[in-house]
Protein backbone atom coordinates (compact mmCIF):
# COMPACT_ATOMS: atom_id res chain seq x y z
CA UNK A 1 0.00 0.00 0.00
CA UNK A 2 2.75 2.22 0.66
CA UNK A 3 4.95 1.31 -2.26
CA UNK A 4 1.50 2.43 -3.97
CA UNK A 5 1.45 5.40 -2.95
CA UNK A 6 4.64 6.73 -3.30
CA UNK A 7 4.79 5.84 -6.81
CA UNK A 8 1.31 7.92 -7.26
CA UNK A 9 3.78 10.97 -5.63
CA UNK A 10 6.60 10.20 -7.86
CA UNK A 11 3.70 10.64 -11.08
CA UNK A 12 2.26 13.35 -9.55
CA UNK A 13 5.43 15.02 -9.06
CA UNK A 14 6.53 14.64 -12.51
CA UNK A 15 3.03 15.82 -14.48
CA UNK A 16 3.83 19.28 -12.16
CA UNK A 17 7.34 19.73 -13.15
CA UNK A 18 6.22 19.05 -16.95
CA UNK A 19 3.80 21.60 -16.41
CA UNK A 20 6.15 24.65 -15.13
CA UNK A 21 6.70 27.54 -17.43
CA UNK A 22 9.78 27.85 -19.10
CA UNK A 23 11.15 30.18 -22.21
CA UNK A 24 8.55 30.90 -25.10
CA UNK A 25 10.58 30.00 -28.31
CA UNK A 26 8.84 30.93 -32.12
CA UNK A 27 10.87 31.00 -35.37
CA UNK A 28 11.35 33.44 -37.20
CA UNK A 29 9.07 33.35 -40.43
CA UNK A 30 10.39 32.23 -43.24
CA UNK A 31 10.69 35.29 -44.90
CA UNK A 32 11.35 38.91 -44.73
CA UNK A 33 9.22 42.11 -45.38
CA UNK A 34 9.46 45.84 -45.21
CA UNK A 35 6.22 48.37 -45.59
CA UNK A 36 4.96 51.92 -44.22
CA UNK A 37 2.43 50.70 -41.61
CA UNK A 38 0.05 53.64 -42.66
CA UNK A 39 -0.89 54.65 -45.81
CA UNK A 40 -2.50 57.97 -44.75
CA UNK A 41 -1.66 59.37 -41.61
CA UNK A 42 -1.73 62.93 -41.14
CA UNK A 43 1.07 64.88 -39.00
CA UNK A 44 0.37 67.66 -37.44
CA UNK A 45 3.16 69.52 -36.50
CA UNK A 46 2.67 71.06 -32.68
CA UNK A 47 4.81 74.30 -32.52
CA UNK A 48 5.68 75.27 -28.86
CA UNK A 49 5.24 72.40 -26.00
CA UNK A 50 2.46 69.28 -25.46
CA UNK A 51 2.71 66.51 -23.03
CA UNK A 52 4.86 64.29 -25.98
CA UNK A 53 8.58 65.93 -27.19
CA UNK A 54 7.89 68.71 -29.52
CA UNK A 55 11.66 68.68 -30.52
CA UNK A 56 11.55 67.99 -34.43
CA UNK A 57 7.76 69.96 -34.64
CA UNK A 58 9.92 73.15 -32.73
CA UNK A 59 12.84 72.70 -35.70
CA UNK A 60 10.18 72.33 -38.27
CA UNK A 61 10.75 68.57 -38.99
CA UNK A 62 8.75 64.75 -38.54
CA UNK A 63 9.57 61.75 -39.61
CA UNK A 64 8.22 59.84 -41.94
CA UNK A 65 8.48 56.13 -40.61
CA UNK A 66 8.80 52.34 -42.04
CA UNK A 67 8.96 48.84 -40.20
CA UNK A 68 9.52 45.38 -41.28
CA UNK A 69 8.25 42.11 -40.14
CA UNK A 70 8.75 38.24 -40.29
CA UNK A 71 11.35 38.26 -37.54
CA UNK A 72 11.01 39.02 -34.18
CA UNK A 73 14.76 40.64 -33.70
CA UNK A 74 16.02 42.42 -36.63
CA UNK A 75 19.85 41.37 -37.45
CA UNK A 76 20.63 43.40 -39.79
CA UNK A 77 20.85 47.09 -40.95
CA UNK A 78 17.74 46.50 -43.52
CA UNK A 79 18.48 49.51 -46.66
CA UNK A 80 14.69 51.04 -48.16
CA UNK A 81 14.93 52.69 -51.05
CA UNK A 82 12.32 55.64 -51.36
CA UNK A 83 11.11 58.03 -54.06
CA UNK A 84 8.69 61.15 -54.04
CA UNK A 85 6.00 60.28 -56.56
CA UNK A 86 3.42 62.59 -56.90
CA UNK A 87 1.38 60.71 -59.65
CA UNK A 88 -0.20 58.99 -56.33
CA UNK A 89 -2.23 61.86 -55.88
CA UNK A 90 -3.69 61.92 -59.21
CA UNK A 91 -7.77 61.85 -59.11
CA UNK A 92 -7.96 61.96 -55.71
CA UNK A 93 -9.73 63.41 -52.83
CA UNK A 94 -10.27 63.11 -49.17
CA UNK A 95 -13.09 61.26 -49.02
CA UNK A 96 -14.62 63.45 -45.45
CA UNK A 97 -13.46 66.62 -46.51
CA UNK A 98 -14.57 66.48 -50.67
CA UNK A 99 -11.20 68.46 -51.39
CA UNK A 100 -8.59 67.47 -53.38
CA UNK A 101 -5.56 65.32 -52.53
CA UNK A 102 -2.31 67.85 -53.06
CA UNK A 103 0.60 66.58 -53.54
CA UNK A 104 3.11 69.13 -51.42
CA UNK A 105 4.96 71.48 -53.39
CA UNK A 106 8.37 70.73 -53.88
CA UNK A 107 9.95 74.08 -52.38
CA UNK A 108 7.89 73.34 -49.48
CA UNK A 109 10.02 70.48 -48.08
CA UNK A 110 13.32 68.56 -48.32
CA UNK A 111 14.09 64.89 -47.65
CA UNK A 112 17.39 63.89 -45.17
CA UNK A 113 18.19 60.98 -48.05
CA UNK A 114 16.50 58.50 -50.25
CA UNK A 115 16.81 56.20 -48.31
CA UNK A 116 15.47 54.49 -45.14
CA UNK A 117 17.37 52.16 -43.12
CA UNK A 118 16.15 50.45 -40.39
CA UNK A 119 19.13 49.76 -38.25
CA UNK A 120 20.17 45.99 -36.66
CA UNK A 121 17.76 45.26 -33.24
CA UNK A 122 15.29 48.09 -34.73
CA UNK A 123 12.18 47.54 -36.43
CA UNK A 124 11.41 50.55 -37.38
CA UNK A 125 13.78 53.59 -39.12
CA UNK A 126 12.54 56.89 -40.88
CA UNK A 127 13.78 60.00 -43.39
CA UNK A 128 13.45 63.06 -41.98
CA UNK A 129 11.58 65.55 -43.42
CA UNK A 130 12.34 69.30 -43.20
CA UNK A 131 9.82 71.84 -44.09
CA UNK A 132 10.31 75.48 -45.31
CA UNK A 133 9.43 78.67 -44.75
CA UNK A 134 7.24 78.91 -47.71
CA UNK A 135 5.23 75.72 -46.04
CA UNK A 136 4.74 77.54 -42.42
CA UNK A 137 3.51 80.83 -45.05
CA UNK A 138 0.72 79.10 -46.83
CA UNK A 139 -2.43 79.21 -45.48
CA UNK A 140 -3.83 75.87 -46.69
CA UNK A 141 -0.83 74.53 -44.32
CA UNK A 142 -3.36 75.18 -41.79
CA UNK A 143 -5.83 72.15 -43.21
CA UNK A 144 -5.60 68.57 -44.56
CA UNK A 145 -4.01 69.74 -48.14
CA UNK A 146 -0.78 68.81 -48.74
CA UNK A 147 0.25 65.14 -49.08
CA UNK A 148 4.00 63.92 -49.35
CA UNK A 149 4.01 60.80 -51.32
CA UNK A 150 6.10 58.49 -50.94
CA UNK A 151 6.64 54.83 -52.39
CA UNK A 152 9.59 52.30 -51.82
CA UNK A 153 11.70 50.94 -54.95
CA UNK A 154 14.35 48.71 -53.50
CA UNK A 155 15.15 46.62 -50.43
CA UNK A 156 18.42 45.29 -49.02
CA UNK A 157 18.84 42.38 -46.21
CA UNK A 158 15.24 41.96 -46.32
CA UNK A 159 13.68 39.58 -48.85
CA UNK A 160 10.74 41.55 -50.14
CA UNK A 161 8.35 44.89 -50.20
CA UNK A 162 4.87 44.43 -49.47
CA UNK A 163 3.37 45.71 -52.86
CA UNK A 164 0.29 44.41 -53.21
CA UNK A 165 -1.83 42.12 -54.96
CA UNK A 166 -3.58 43.71 -57.68
CA UNK A 167 -7.01 42.98 -59.79
CA UNK A 168 -6.80 45.17 -62.51
CA UNK A 169 -3.42 45.49 -65.17
CA UNK A 170 -2.54 48.93 -64.20
CA UNK A 171 -3.74 49.20 -60.86
CA UNK A 172 -3.45 52.66 -58.36
CA UNK A 173 -1.76 52.46 -55.02
CA UNK A 174 -4.48 54.60 -53.27
CA UNK A 175 -7.45 53.03 -54.97
CA UNK A 176 -9.03 49.91 -52.58
CA UNK A 177 -11.05 48.30 -55.54
CA UNK A 178 -7.97 47.88 -57.89
CA UNK A 179 -6.15 45.52 -55.39
CA UNK A 180 -7.19 41.64 -53.90
CA UNK A 181 -4.34 42.26 -51.18
CA UNK A 182 -3.88 46.09 -51.07
CA UNK A 183 -0.13 47.33 -51.03
CA UNK A 184 1.94 48.68 -48.07
CA UNK A 185 5.04 49.93 -49.96
CA UNK A 186 3.63 53.44 -50.30
CA UNK A 187 2.18 56.25 -48.27
CA UNK A 188 0.63 59.61 -48.83
CA UNK A 189 1.91 61.48 -45.33
CA UNK A 190 -0.33 64.84 -45.10
CA UNK A 191 1.37 67.44 -42.92
CA UNK A 192 -0.54 70.34 -41.94
CA UNK A 193 0.21 72.54 -38.56
CA UNK A 194 -0.69 74.52 -35.36
CA UNK A 195 1.19 77.60 -33.68
CA UNK A 196 2.83 77.71 -30.51
CA UNK A 197 -0.72 79.63 -28.93
CA UNK A 198 -3.44 77.18 -30.70
CA UNK A 199 -5.18 75.53 -28.22
CA UNK A 200 -8.09 75.08 -25.72
CA UNK A 201 -8.06 77.17 -22.52
CA UNK A 202 -9.99 77.62 -19.49
CA UNK A 203 -11.17 81.27 -19.82
CA UNK A 204 -12.44 83.63 -16.99
CA UNK A 205 -12.88 86.94 -16.37
CA UNK A 206 -14.61 90.26 -16.05
CA UNK A 207 -16.72 92.58 -18.67
CA UNK A 208 -18.23 96.06 -18.92
CA UNK A 209 -20.70 95.53 -20.80
CA UNK A 210 -23.09 98.70 -22.59
CA UNK A 211 -25.95 98.28 -24.88
CA UNK A 212 -27.86 100.92 -26.58
CA UNK A 213 -25.90 102.88 -23.10
CA UNK A 214 -27.47 100.60 -20.70
CA UNK A 215 -23.81 99.31 -18.53
CA UNK A 216 -23.49 96.04 -16.52
CA UNK A 217 -20.79 94.37 -14.85
CA UNK A 218 -20.48 90.48 -15.08
CA UNK A 219 -17.75 88.35 -13.78
CA UNK A 220 -17.04 85.09 -15.23
CA UNK A 221 -15.59 82.38 -13.02
CA UNK A 222 -16.27 79.19 -11.55
CA UNK A 223 -15.57 77.84 -8.04
CA UNK A 224 -13.15 75.52 -9.71
CA UNK A 225 -10.68 76.48 -13.11
CA UNK A 226 -11.60 73.12 -14.33
CA UNK A 227 -14.55 74.36 -14.33
CA UNK A 228 -14.21 77.51 -16.20
CA UNK A 229 -15.11 77.98 -19.86
CA UNK A 230 -13.52 75.60 -22.32
CA UNK A 231 -12.15 78.24 -24.44
CA UNK A 232 -10.44 77.22 -28.24
CA UNK A 233 -7.67 79.72 -29.89
CA UNK A 234 -7.25 78.68 -33.66
CA UNK A 235 -4.28 79.47 -35.81
CA UNK A 236 -4.41 82.43 -38.35
CA UNK A 237 -0.33 82.13 -38.86
CA UNK A 238 2.69 81.20 -37.27
CA UNK A 239 2.53 84.30 -35.34
CA UNK A 240 -1.18 85.13 -35.45
CA UNK A 241 -4.05 83.48 -33.30
CA UNK A 242 -8.09 83.88 -33.77
CA UNK A 243 -9.56 84.46 -30.88
CA UNK A 244 -13.20 83.19 -31.26
CA UNK A 245 -15.71 85.24 -28.59
CA UNK A 246 -18.95 85.36 -28.35
CA UNK A 247 -21.61 87.31 -27.61
CA UNK A 248 -25.46 87.85 -27.20
CA UNK A 249 -27.75 90.50 -28.16
CA UNK A 250 -31.17 91.48 -25.82
CA UNK A 251 -32.73 88.81 -27.73
CA UNK A 252 -30.87 86.29 -27.09
CA UNK A 253 -29.27 85.63 -30.33
CA UNK A 254 -25.09 84.75 -30.39
CA UNK A 255 -23.14 87.24 -31.89
CA UNK A 256 -19.50 85.20 -32.96
CA UNK A 257 -16.89 88.24 -32.96
CA UNK A 258 -13.67 87.15 -33.64
CA UNK A 259 -10.50 89.17 -32.87
CA UNK A 260 -7.13 88.56 -34.12
CA UNK A 261 -3.64 88.03 -31.37
CA UNK A 262 -0.69 88.74 -32.84
CA UNK A 263 2.27 87.49 -31.15
CA UNK A 264 6.07 88.60 -30.76
CA UNK A 265 9.12 86.51 -30.21
CA UNK A 266 8.72 87.94 -26.38
CA UNK A 267 5.10 86.14 -26.43
CA UNK A 268 3.05 89.51 -26.06
CA UNK A 269 0.33 89.84 -28.49
CA UNK A 270 -1.72 93.19 -29.95
CA UNK A 271 -5.33 92.47 -30.41
CA UNK A 272 -6.96 93.90 -33.25
CA UNK A 273 -10.66 92.89 -35.25
CA UNK A 274 -10.63 89.49 -37.57
CA UNK A 275 -13.42 91.29 -39.49
CA UNK A 276 -15.18 94.50 -39.64
CA UNK A 277 -18.69 93.17 -40.35
CA UNK A 278 -19.93 89.39 -39.92
CA UNK A 279 -23.27 88.39 -41.60
CA UNK A 280 -24.54 86.17 -38.80
CA UNK A 281 -27.93 84.69 -40.95
CA UNK A 282 -30.54 86.34 -43.17
CA UNK A 283 -31.77 88.23 -40.33
CA UNK A 284 -28.84 89.42 -38.39
CA UNK A 285 -25.91 91.50 -39.31
CA UNK A 286 -22.93 92.58 -37.36
CA UNK A 287 -21.21 95.57 -38.67
CA UNK A 288 -18.44 98.46 -37.48
CA UNK A 289 -16.61 95.84 -35.59
CA UNK A 290 -13.76 97.64 -33.56
CA UNK A 291 -11.00 95.91 -31.36
CA UNK A 292 -7.86 96.65 -29.76
CA UNK A 293 -6.05 95.85 -26.78
CA UNK A 294 -2.89 93.87 -25.67
CA UNK A 295 -2.20 90.78 -23.60
CA UNK A 296 0.64 88.23 -22.96
CA UNK A 297 1.61 84.39 -22.88
CA UNK A 298 3.13 82.71 -19.31
CA UNK A 299 4.70 80.31 -19.11
CA UNK A 300 3.47 78.36 -15.81
CA UNK A 301 1.92 81.87 -14.92
CA UNK A 302 -0.69 80.01 -13.29
CA UNK A 303 0.78 78.38 -9.86
CA UNK A 304 -1.22 75.31 -8.07
CA UNK A 305 -3.75 75.62 -10.93
CA UNK A 306 -6.08 72.87 -11.87
CA UNK A 307 -4.41 69.35 -11.34
CA UNK A 308 -2.27 71.38 -8.69
CA UNK A 309 0.14 72.03 -11.06
CA UNK A 310 1.48 75.25 -12.20
CA UNK A 311 -0.16 75.94 -15.60
CA UNK A 312 0.73 78.13 -18.96
CA UNK A 313 -1.43 81.42 -18.71
CA UNK A 314 -2.50 84.03 -21.19
CA UNK A 315 -3.73 87.76 -20.23
CA UNK A 316 -5.56 89.67 -21.76
CA UNK A 317 -7.34 93.16 -21.46
CA UNK A 318 -9.22 94.40 -24.64
CA UNK A 319 -12.62 96.39 -25.47
CA UNK A 320 -14.57 95.37 -28.43
CA UNK A 321 -17.37 97.37 -30.33
CA UNK A 322 -19.78 96.77 -32.84
CA UNK A 323 -23.64 97.41 -34.08
CA UNK A 324 -26.15 95.12 -34.65
CA UNK A 325 -28.96 95.40 -37.23
CA UNK A 326 -31.62 93.03 -37.09
CA UNK A 327 -34.34 92.52 -39.75
CA UNK A 328 -37.59 90.75 -40.11
CA UNK A 329 -38.12 89.49 -43.44
CA UNK A 330 -40.44 86.55 -43.26
CA UNK A 331 -42.62 88.43 -40.78
CA UNK A 332 -46.37 89.43 -42.02
CA UNK A 333 -46.54 92.96 -42.48
CA UNK A 334 -43.57 94.32 -42.66
CA UNK A 335 -42.08 94.90 -39.14
CA UNK A 336 -39.22 97.51 -38.56
CA UNK A 337 -35.88 96.47 -38.27
CA UNK A 338 -33.80 96.66 -34.92
CA UNK A 339 -30.54 97.91 -33.96
CA UNK A 340 -28.32 98.00 -31.30
CA UNK A 341 -25.13 99.10 -30.36
CA UNK A 342 -22.49 96.71 -27.87
CA UNK A 343 -19.12 97.95 -26.37
CA UNK A 344 -17.37 95.62 -24.08
CA UNK A 345 -14.38 96.20 -22.06
CA UNK A 346 -12.73 93.07 -20.94
CA UNK A 347 -9.94 91.16 -18.56
CA UNK A 348 -9.43 87.99 -19.46
CA UNK A 349 -7.27 84.85 -17.92
CA UNK A 350 -6.92 82.15 -19.33
CA UNK A 351 -5.60 78.92 -18.45
CA UNK A 352 -3.70 76.28 -20.73
CA UNK A 353 -5.62 72.91 -20.87
CA UNK A 354 -4.64 70.92 -23.74
CA UNK A 355 -3.25 71.41 -27.25
CA UNK A 356 -5.97 69.07 -28.93
CA UNK A 357 -3.35 66.90 -30.36
CA UNK A 358 -4.91 63.28 -31.37
CA UNK A 359 -4.10 60.33 -33.83
CA UNK A 360 -5.83 60.91 -37.09
CA UNK A 361 -5.45 59.70 -40.50
CA UNK A 362 -7.47 60.26 -43.98
CA UNK A 363 -9.68 57.79 -46.25
CA UNK A 364 -8.71 58.94 -49.91
CA UNK A 365 -11.66 58.58 -52.77
CA UNK A 366 -11.22 59.01 -56.63
CA UNK A 367 -12.90 61.99 -58.31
Amino acid sequence: MKRAIFLLLAITGCLFTSCENGDWEFPDYEYTAVYFAYQSPIRTICLGEDVFDTTLDNAHKCQIMATMGGVYENKKNIEIGIRVDNSLCDGLIYKDLNTEVVAMPSNYYTLSSDKIVIEKGKLLGGVTVQLTDAFFNDPKSLETTYVIPVVMTSVNNADSILSGTPLVANPRRAVASDWDVLPKDYILYAVKYINTWDGYYLRRGTDVVTINGVTTNVTRQQQYVEKDEVFKLNTYSLSDCEFPAVYENAAGVNLPVSSRLSFDRNDECTITPSATSVQVNDSVRIYNITSSGSGKFVKLGEKNSWGNKDRDGMYLKYETGFEVEMTFPNTPGGKEPVYEKHHYKTDDILVARDRGMKAEWFTPAEK
